[in-house]
């Protein structure tokens, strides 16, 4: 038998060269992420002249104190026709033709837009020229005491458009050389082309604009948005991406700028009121947004939590966000732009050969074959078949795409088979499934987590697959070789038992809701998020919910159903909830905006913890709970 080769250590020996590999192809994005640890605060214009009116301090005194804290930058807005008729920001009216001129020339175009500045402004050139390569067909009027700009289209149409910077902001920045995000929106009646002008001539007069934050829900000039991205890449001027925000035209706007793209997370007044989110709630989302998710830029300001003491609070808070910070190996500067790497060879041979071996091995169970053994010649063509399928990925985007899911769904159904099938030997299939669940994770991040995916440009498309697929494969497997104690067709033909059939359904529909919920953080209720936050407070990184709290837990109870012969027909319900774990677990690495070593760290915690929660209630239930209710049967 020297000759022969088991089957289970043949998958063993391939995972093992799969997370060799993966680790190789890894080198890049763990030397990119080591190097990228410099934060930066951010605050707007506005934020820094309100406190510096309620203090009665100037505008610079204000931000040298909030810059000695890690502010690095402000961030300056483009404003609307209804903010310059409303708030009046600027020493400029906007209005209708009718309201602005004589009754003689407003005649003709009673209903159109007029901007009104001071004729001796002293940006007043300035103002019209990029209003004016912004909108060509602008009119400028002058004459008396005030200019006039007529601007092409009605005042309903410029209401929610936007076409004045805030120029005094710019010329403080300037002044002081402050680095500048710029905040331009969308305004309907100007082509991408014009959009891309105008913000080259804003640059070429204001350099310190070194990044833009698009407002509004359009991203300026959309969707000619080539000539602003070839003007950000001529310059250097990179893209803040605010996560969770969704704004059309971002993503296009940054795959077209490549590398130049620092994500940005905020929070707003309206979010902290409405969730009553107090001020260490607050510094703990910046720390992990920056530790977790490796965010660059963090939008403060000074919020409205309290009355009064305003900056005295928001110095406070900036000073325990920086002290959190470097605590953790961070310091505040100006970030740079991620480095980028592509998508190494080493990580796709090492997806082929976790896509090609689970899928051997798993119709190899079907066919009750598992524990059987192959030639030494058979072995080889299988590698030689996984090297060519990884080099298939790597060269064929199609294939790439259409073999993550799989990667993933395949390495966690095999590693939540091997470990439900270890009743007898608990501790060592709990560590092979962890194990197997490791090399098929990495061997993703290796070769998906490229630097377009680290800056979610090129979302990984398998997420849905690996958390939808796995209960399927295994509930498939389990009625075909009847771990359940029937068959399909037995199933079928046979009166339903509904208790059953109604708990594999809620499971199933379970899966499916967490697979709409993942990544997606508006649907995540504020309990679970108080909840997250105190897991967050009491353990390095949070542990997954479904592992330490669903699957794991599932697992240990399957275990001790197993090994004392109960209910073999309710068993299938606690195998899918079982395989959660090994579903989140793969799903964990697939989060390439987070530093590789946090989603390690993160899949250990939800094992050890979930293991540890199973036991205890295994535990009670064995000793405390199964007694009692023998005790209440029989004195029925």
């Amino acid at each position: 038998m020297m000759n022969r080769i088991n089957k289970r250590t043949l998958l063993y020996a391939a995972l093992l060269l799969a997370m060799l590999l993966a680790l190789i192809g890894l080198t890049s994005r763990l030397r990119a992420e080591n190097s990228n640890k410099t934060v930066a605060f951010i605050t707007e214009y506005k934020d820094i002249t309100s406190l510096a009116y309620q203090y009665s301090e100037s505008p610079l005194s204000v931000w040298r104190k909030i810059n000695a804290l890690g502010v690095m930058g402000v961030a300056v807005s483009e404003y609307t026709g209804d903010e310059l008729a409303i708030h009046n920001p600027l020493p400029l009216r906007f209005g209708s033709a009718a309201s602005m001129l004589s009754v003689k020339d407003a005649e003709r175009e009673p209903n159109r837009a007029v901007l009104r500045y001071p004729a001796k402004l002293s940006y007043a050139d300035i103002l019209y020229k990029y209003i004016k390569t912004k909108l060509p067909a602008a009119e400028l009027v002058t004459g008396g005491e005030y200019n006039y700009i007529m601007l092409p289209g009605t005042v309903e149409e410029f209401k929610f458009s936007t076409f004045v910077p805030d120029i005094s902001a710019l010329e403080f920045a300037s002044k002081h050389n402050i680095p500048v995000l710029f905040r331009p929106g969308p305004c309907t009646p100007a082509s991408g082309k014009n959009v891309a002008e105008a913000f080259l001539f804003l640059t070429d007069r204001f350099p310190q604009i070194r990044n833009i934050i698009p407002a509004g829900l359009i991203v300026s000039g959309y969707p000619e948005i080539g000539p602003l991205a070839k003007v950000m890449k001529d310059k250097g001027i990179t893209l803040s991406q605010v996560e969770f925000v969704k704004q059309i035209g971002v993503p296009q706007l940054a795959a077209k700028i490549g590398h130049l793209v620092i994500p940005m997370h905020s929070l707003t007044r309206d979010e902290i009121i409405s969730r009553n989110i107090n001020r260490g709630s607050i510094a703990d989302r910046f720390i992990r947004a920056v530790h977790e998710r490796s965010i660059r830029f963090i939008m403060v300001h000074p919020y409205d939590l309290q009355m009064g003491g305003r900056l005295e609070i928001f110095t406070a808070d900036l000073a325990s966000y920086k002290e959190a910070l470097e605590a953790r190996g961070y310091h505040l500067g100006w970030p740079e732009p991620l480095p980028g790497w592509p998508a190494p060879l080493a990580g796709a041979a090492a997806c082929g050969l976790v896509v090609l071996f689970t899928l051997w091995f798993y119709i190899s169970r079907l066919t009750g074959t598992e524990n059987g053994d192959v030639k030494p010649m058979q072995a080889l063509v299988l590698f030689a078949a996984a090297l060519l399928l990884g080099g298939a990925m790597w060269k064929i985007s199609f294939a790439a795409k259409l073999l993550g899911g799989f990667c993933g769904a395949l390495a966690a159904t095999e590693g939540a088979m091997t470990a439900l099938e270890s009743s007898e030997r608990r501790l060592r299939g709990a560590v092979i499934g962890l194990l197997i669940v490791v090399a098929g994770g990495l061997s993703i991040a290796s070769f998906y987590g490229t630097s377009a995916a680290a800056l979610r440009l090129t979302p990984f498309s398998g997420v849905k697959l690996t958390l939808l697929l796995p209960p399927l494969l295994l509930l498939f497997h389990d009625l075909t070789r009847r771990v359940h104690p029937e068959t399909i067709g037995e199933i079928v033909v046979r009166p339903a038992i509904w208790g059953e059939l109604v708990l594999i359904g809620v499971m199933l529909l379970v899966m499916l809701v967490m697979a709409l919920r993942s990544d997606n953080v508006s649907n995540v209720p504020a309990l679970e998020v108080a909840f997250r936050d105190f897991m967050e407070r009491v353990m390095v990184v949070r542990p997954r919910t479904k592992e330490f709290l669903i699957g794991y837990p599932a697992l240990v109870l399957y275990w001790y159903l197993v090994r004392n012969k109960y209910i073999p027909h309710y068993r299938e319900v606690v195998r899918i909830a079982a395989v959660l774990a090994f579903c989140s677990a793969v799903n964990t690495f697939c989060h390439f905006h987070t530093l590789l070593y946090l989603s390690v760290i993160r899949v250990l915690n939800g094992w050890w913890l979930g293991l540890l929660l199973g036991t205890v209630g295994v535990a009670v239930l064995h000793f405390v709970l199964i007694p009692l209710w023998r005790r209440v049967s029989k004195s029925l």
